[in-house]
Order: structure tokens, then C-alpha cells, then sequence
């Protein structure tokens, strides 16, 4: 597996909330995590990057030992659940930081399949054979707006309360994280990114993209074009290439 991660501040931001880790594991096992803070710059700055340290740690410390065959989904909730209360915690305990919390989108790609969980708004892709198949589901107002059928998807891309998260890791005590696997082939593209990207690049233009872009280059590539197309936001762009299904 080859793995390439780039994050940029944007056009317009003063500040980058968002933060992304990733790191090969045992049994030619990857895992890859976005992350975009929000609560104001120092807010979402501190919730995005102790999101990450929360749980890159519970893969360095507990992965071996606590995510064998069939636990996958188990150790990601749980994963990203200590993110949560950590999160929370640290918003109760220091004033400046009240309200913070982040996003989280999270993969474990081992034995031919990926794993995820996620809760916001940053999503999960998997590009195979010139297409690109989002599979993560949004936890946003527009989001739900789309599923009761009161806008269409069209109208969503452009609508003013887009930027309305309803899952969020640090919110609450709780979190009901959302669990998704789908098979993996050789050639296949994971990408996982902030909607920094998303919402600059239209889904068209990220498969043309894909598709020419050599894969070290990707990162840069996704990132100049969300910039060149106004860059409102913090983009992070994390990528895995599966090179052989075992």
C-alpha cells in the first residue's frame, strides 16, 4: 500500500483547523484519519490535533492486542469514542476552548477490505476504474434535508447552512459514530478528506484529477485545484493506493 497526505490553510482562512495522521501497521494493514476542528482558531486547532493524538495513540498502543478479525468496528467506535471524551473534557476544563469539537473520519484497510468510521462531515471516497464512490454519509443539516427529500443533491452543494454539522467528536459526552466497510482491489484509490476539498472541487473534476495525477502528486494536486477554485476553506487531502489485495 502507498500513502500520500497533504493539509493547507486555504485562500481565505487565517488559520488551519484541520489535522490528518496515518501510518502502515502489522499485516500489511494501513490506518488513515482527517480530522476538522471547529470552535473558533484556537478551539478547532485543539480539538482537531487532540482528536488525532487520541487516536493515533489507541493504534500504536492497543491495535495489536484489541482489533483482531471481526473487532474492527468495535475498536473504531471505541477509538474514536476516547477521542470524544477527551475532547469534551479538555472544553469543560479550559474556558477559551468551550464549545470546541471536530470532525473525525477514520479507515482500517486490512485483508482486502476498509473499514470506517466517521462522525461530520468530512468523507471517505473510493476511486476504481475512472469513478469516484463516496462512502461515507454526511451528518449535516443539509444532509438530512437531502434524505427527506425537501432539497436535492444539487441544492445542497449550494445551500446556506451547509457548513451545519450534526455529529461531532467533543459536543457531547456521548457520540454515535457511524460504522461502513466495503471491499477493497488492487488499483484502488482511498481518499479521505475535509470538505475544504470537497466543496472547491466538483466530484467531476476529482476524478479527472485522479486519474491523470501520479500518486505522490495527488495531494499537492487536489489541494492547488481547491485552491486555484477560491480555497474558502482548510483542505486536507489524505490518500491510500492499494497496490495487492492479500
Amino acid at each position: 500500500m502507498k500513502l500520500a497526505g497533504k493539509t493547507d490553510v486555504g485562500r481565505v482562512r487565517q488559520d488551519n483547523q484541520d489535522d490528518y495522521r496515518a501510518g502502515e501497521l502489522p499485516g500489511d494493514a494501513a490506518w488513515l484519519l482527517v480530522c476538522d476542528g471547529m470552535g473558533g482558531a484556537r478551539g478547532g486547532r485543539e480539538a482537531s490535533q487532540s482528536a488525532c493524538d487520541v487516536i493515533e495513540r489507541c493504534f500504536q498502543e492497543q491495535y495489536a492486542s484489541k482489533c483482531l478479525p471481526g473487532e474492527e468496528e468495535t475498536f473504531l467506535k471505541k477509538s474514536l469514542l476516547s477521542a470524544n471524551r477527551f475532547v469534551f473534557q479538555k472544553a469543560l476544563r479550559e474556558e477559551s476552548l468551550a464549545g470546541m469539537g471536530t470532525t473525525a473520519v477514520c479507515a482500517l484497510v486490512r485483508g482486502g477490505k476498509v473499514f470506517l468510521c466517521h462522525a461530520g462531515d468530512s468523507r471517505a471516497y473510493l476511486y476504481r476504474d475512472g469513478r469516484l464512490a463516496q462512502l461515507t454519509h454526511d451528518h449535516s443539516y443539509v444532509q438530512e434535508l437531502v434524505d427527506c427529500g425537501t432539497i436535492t443533491v444539487e441544492e445542497a452543494e449550494h445551500h446556506p447552512q451547509k457548513n451545519i454539522i450534526t455529529k461531532a467528536l467533543g459536543v457531547d459526552y456521548r457520540l454515535d459514530s457511524e460504522f461502513t466497510t466495503a471491499p477493497l482491489q488492487k488499483g484502488d484509490i482511498l481518499l479521505l478528506c475535509s470538505d475544504g476539498l470537497t466543496n472547491a472541487v466538483p466530484r467531476e473534476q476529482l476524478e479527472q484529477l485522479l486519474r491523470t495525477g501520479r500518486f505522490y502528486d495527488l495531494p499537492d494536486l487536489l489541494i492547488r485545484t481547491a485552491n486555484e477554485n477560491g480555497g474558502p476553506d482548510n483542505i486536507t487531502a489524505l490518500l491510500l493506493r492499494v497496490e495487492e489485495v492479500r
